[in-house]
């Protein structure tokens, strides 16, 4: 079952990366602080994922992809997003959609991957406390 998304501190990334490392997951980061549309989000996160040269962008291509991806190599992976605050705190709605796509990827790759597959998105950033 899949969760919302993990909002978390910088200051615990290399922790973090190191404990998930140990329980067999790959680790790759993104700048998110770089996206300046959801075209330029989902083109980002498909490099990471060595998406091929002629995808262009766009959540339909991705979602393709992806489900392609991780049927010919089953793995466990973790995206993290940095500077998903600075997104957030410049483009709230550019942030909550992007974020809405990446969760949806999560539960595609969870309901097709019968167990073999594990998708996971970090959003790391100094975030502030409710109520500071």
């Amino acid at each position: 079952m899949s969760t919302s998304p993990y909002l978390l501190p910088e200051a615990d990334r290399d922790e973090v990366r190191r404990r998930v490392e140990d329980q067999g997951f790959q680790v790759g980061c993104v700048d998110a602080s770089s996206f300046q549309s959801e075209r330029d989000a989902s083109l980002t996160v498909g490099r990471e994922f060595d998406f091929p040269g002629y995808f262009r962008g766009g959540w339909d291509g991705f979602f393709d992809l992806l489900s392609a991806e991780f049927q010919e190599k089953p793995r466990r992976l973790i995206v993290g997003l940095l500077n998903s605050d600075v997104l957030a705190s410049r483009d709230l709605r550019l942030f909550v959609n992007t974020s809405w796509h990446l969760q949806n990827a999560t539960e595609t790759i969870e309901s097709e991957g019968g167990g073999e597959w594990q998708l996971e998105f970090f959003y790391w950033g100094s975030w502030r406390p409710e109520g500071e």
